[in-house]
């Protein structure tokens, strides 16, 4: 739904919270259909799942997204040891927004998958054939997974399991580390930042652009409380990332159109950098083909 300030507002779970004074999270329980989807099980839920995984592979947002990691993990910068998912959204409740909350599950387990590539399998990601192989190829990894929305049902927490995804009732920011991919689908911008980045550095993030200025955002009372705070935030937190926007989705277009990919600049990167600007122009002047003379 639109937003009096011209954000699109994502109705998942963490789309309703506000802060207290505290700094609490509030979930507006009201807001959050209470009916589960009539007879859905987890084994449903996942074969849910992997009809949409299959849909997946083939778009050209799953092949940009393949890139990103692939090229990243290569020269062995890659560095992700956990990853946490904020503000998903339920799969169960019966409502229109749990097949976009499937869709974003996708790109958040391909990500995860292709981490362990770097263990298991160094051409294809594993598929989802069954509940219990699902377990048994992500258990011994080192990549541990979490997951936060008060969207959460005892349903949707059972079906996450089966990824080996841990759902915390609170204090997910507590497992962002500097070895941590972050995804967050649309979480609103006054919550994520002060709440979730604030002092973190993880080394791969996905969800909503970071900006570094929201007052043209913060037309509510709430967010005009947040918005300095937020500001400084985000000024902190982009430097030293490379921001790759991700391609359009075609399959759904609420799901994950809008996103972005930040990624830590490496040391090597840095120093590259700084090699280049501190190189005098003669230096580099010799470097040139000499065309105009030939």
């Amino acid at each position: 739904m639109q937003s009096d300030d011209g954000w699109t507002v994502i109705t998942h779970g963490l789309a309703s919270i506000s802060l207290n004074g505290n700094g609490k999270q509030e979930a507006n329980a009201g807001s959050l259909p209470t009916r589960i989807v009539e007879g859905l099980t987890a084994e449903k839920l996942l074969n849910d799942f992997r009809l949409l995984q299959e849909r997946w592979e083939d778009t050209l947002l799953a092949k940009q997204v393949k890139e990103i990691v692939e090229k990243r993990s290569a020269d062995g910068k890659w560095g992700v040891e956990e990853a946490v998912c904020i503000g998903i959204g339920s799969f169960s409740r019966d409502w229109a927004h749990r097949w976009r909350s499937l869709w974003q599950l996708v790109l958040f387990v391909d990500v995860v998958n292709r981490r362990m590539l770097l263990i298991f399998h160094p051409l294809h990601p594993p598929k989802i054939t069954n509940l219990h192989a699902v377990k048994d190829e992500i258990k011994d990894t080192k990549i541990q997974c979490f997951a936060q929305d008060p969207a959460f049902t005892t349903l949707d927490i059972e079906f996450l399991s089966y990824f080996s995804i841990t759902v915390l009732d609170s204090d997910l920011q507590t497992h962002i580390t500097s070895e941590s991919f972050v995804y967050s689908p649309f979480v609103d911008w006054f919550l994520l930042l002060p709440t979730f980045l604030k002092s973190k550095d993880p080394v791969l993030y996905v969800g909503n652009e970071i900006l570094d200025d929201y007052s043209v955002y913060a037309q509510t009372k709430e967010k005009k409380e947040r918005l300095e705070e937020c500001n400084e935030v985000g000024k902190k937190w982009i430097k030293g990332r490379e921001k790759v926007a991700l391609k359009e989705f075609e399959k759904h277009g609420n799901a994950l159109n809008g996103m972005v990919v930040y990624m830590r600049e490496s040391d090597d990167d840095a120093e590259g950098e700084e090699d280049t600007e501190a190189r005098p122009k003669e230096a580099h002047d010799k470097e040139k083909t000499p065309t105009e003379d030939t």
